[in-house]
């Protein structure tokens, strides 16, 4: 019974090699929604007190770029200085 208990466990278990191979393997990526080669876009929920330029200087380092944030908004703001609370806003990467 020694034997068949020692067979028994290394059958079906992937040598060392194996699992470093599988490791080093890259893994591919799922496509989403927004299709292959674009990145997934961060949602945000906008706070009481917030503007576009706040979240432009708090995600890209530089308020000027608050356009990013709103292009990307155009279906629910119309308008870049009207932001409400609650709103949930797609940040670009």
């Amino acid at each position: 019974m020694g034997l068949w208990k020692s067979v028994k466990d290394t059958v079906g278990k992937p040598s060392k090699e194996a699992e470093q191979t599988k490791k080093d393997t890259p893994q591919p990526v799922p496509e989403t929604k927004a299709g292959a080669g674009e990145e997934t876009p961060e949602w945000y929920v906008v706070k009481k007190g917030e503007t576009l330029s706040h979240l432009a200087q708090r995600f890209y380092g530089k308020a000027s770029l608050y356009r990013k944030i709103y292009n990307a908004n155009t279906d629910v703001l119309k308008d870049p200085n009207k932001i409400r609370a609650g709103q949930k806003l797609r940040i670009p990467k």
